[in-house]
């Protein structure tokens, strides 16, 4: 659990409450005359006020985070659609540089079933190999903030894999309480545990059932671009899913080999 201290106004707010509780508490429990009584219930009345005004101000209110969910849910939904209508019905594949030559994962919508082979990732519309939709994950600003700020290191071995799931989803952004991941073979399960915007995700699941799985949220988009990268391999998103009595969000991945086809 992280612990956050208080900042200097919420910390001003207190002490200026507790300075009013003196103030007025003198005059009551000593005489020192009507006038200097009066002006020390002033001032606590004075230093109860702005106290009050300072920690109204200071607390703020958290944002919805059902709101916040909502926010990239449209545009993934409007770039499912714009795919559908161009005939790319497969779920997004997370290459990893090998793949593409470029020095950071990619995302590939196909037509057709991928065979994990090397591909040109100059233009969106892929009009000779795998024909497809190729772009930046949804999640590419958040990993390029994770590598600069934190100086992020990708492991390659999947213990090491779902720790740093964990403290970049769990810990670094707060997303969810905790990370899982069940790695079985080429399958691999990640399950964010009391997930922080579970709502927008039923909400988007009701809008778009395949949009998840197809353009997934950046959250979802990063728990596949830091597989990809670590194993150095094709990641396939097969399924995100809701749990209909908890806050939990599983994540199916399946890891497609490279090494066979592109030796």
């Amino acid at each position: 659990m992280k612990l956050r201290m208080p900042d200097k106004y919420y910390t001003g707010g207190i002490i200026l409450l507790i300075a009013a509780t003196f103030f007025i508490a003198i005059p009551l429990l000593t005489y020192i005359g009507d006038t200097s009584t009066a002006a020390f219930v002033i001032a606590g009345l004075v230093c109860v006020m702005t106290g009050s005004f300072i920690l109204t101000l200071s607390g703020g209110e958290s944002m919805d985070p059902r709101i916040v969910g909502l926010i990239p849910a449209q545009a993934s939904i409007n770039l499912c659609r714009i795919a559908t209508d161009r005939g790319i019905y497969k779920n997004a594949h997370f290459l990893p540089p090998k793949c593409t030559g470029k020095t950071r994962v990619m995302q590939l919508n196909p037509v057709m079933d991928y065979d994990a082979s090397v591909i040109s990732a100059d233009n969106s519309f892929l009009g000779s190999g795998p024909h497809g939709l190729i772009t930046e994950p949804s999640c590419n600003l958040l990993v390029y903030d994770l590598k600069k700020r934190n100086a992020m290191v990708i492991p390659a071995e999947s213990e090491e894999l779902t720790t740093l799931l964990n403290e970049t989803i769990g810990d670094t952004f707060d997303f969810a309480s905790r990370v899982s991941a069940d790695w079985n073979g080429s399958l691999v399960t990640i399950t964010l545990h009391d997930y922080l915007f579970t709502e927008s995700c039923r909400t988007t699941e009701e809008r778009s059932p395949e949009c998840c799985a197809k353009f997934p949220c950046p959250v979802c988009s990063l728990c596949a671009v830091l597989i990809a990268e670590g194993l150095d391999e094709v990641v396939l998103l097969e399924k995100c899913s809701c749990s209909e009595r908890s806050q939990d969000v599983t994540l199916s991945f399946l890891v497609k080999s490279l090494s066979s086809r592109n030796a």
